[in-house]
């Protein structure tokens, strides 16, 4: 397994991204797709992919039962990421929930004999501004399933949104020893679809090795 985390998308945003490309299937189902270009791909909490800047695209399918399923792939400096996903996400008055499963693979362009992989199940939950994420890992981790490890790191969020601004604390509860770390991203909407990400890692255990520089992003996605 790459020094990178195997952490990559959130499932949540993928979907959330997602807006209309109004495309009936029936009467009750639509497609929608979304390309995003960041200046460079930070993940809870974490820069990725050295630096670079990245694009990224989904396609998503959204039955009005609240089934959902779709996939998300992004560059990176040596190959491309793809993350399969499917969920059911309702909404009851000011409450609203999502569950569902994600596949990551990553492709090294050739270079390794195998992708990498690794899934994690989650848990949404939101009631009015307030939210909360659960991402636990399942399956194996590694090249081959057959002796891939365990997958047992884990991720959860408490966020908060105010007109433009989203706060979020992120908290990675990783297998290995003194890897985890906790963050706070500070989000700020210039206009719709373009976004300024500040991201500060406020604790981490010894062996993550991890800088408290604060970190910023700069993205614009839209649908189409």
């Amino acid at each position: 397994m790459k020094t990178k985390s195997v952490f990559k998308k959130s499932i949540i945003a993928a979907a959330v991204a997602g807006a209309s490309f109004a495309a009936p299937m029936t009467a009750s189902a639509e497609i929608s797709a979304t390309l995003e270009i960041a200046s460079q791909y930070m993940f809870r909490g974490l820069v990725e992919d050295t630096g670079n800047a990245q694009v990224a695209g989904s396609l998503d399918y959204e039955h009005d039962s609240g089934v959902y399923a779709g996939f998300w792939t992004g560059s990176l400096a040596e190959g491309v990421e793809t993350n399969y996903y499917a969920g059911f996400a309702s909404e009851v008055g000011d409450f609203s929930y999502d569950v569902g499963l994600i596949h990551y693979r990553f492709s090294d362009a050739g270079q390794s004999a195998s992708d990498e992989f690794a899934s994690e199940v989650y848990l949404g939950l939101g009631f009015m501004d307030f939210g909360f994420g659960a991402y636990i890992g399942v399956d194996k981790t590694g090249t081959n399933r057959s002796n891939g490890e365990d997958n047992k790191n884990n991720y959860f969020t408490l966020s908060y949104d105010y007109d433009k601004f989203s706060f979020l604390v992120g908290y990675a509860d990783m297998d290995a020893d003194d890897m985890n770390y906790t963050h706070i991203d500070l989000g700020y909407e210039i206009y719709d679809g373009l976004v300024f990400t500040a991201s500060q890692i406020v604790d981490a255990d010894d062996g993550t090795g991890l800088s408290n520089n604060t970190q910023f992003v700069v993205s614009y996605s839209f649908s189409f």
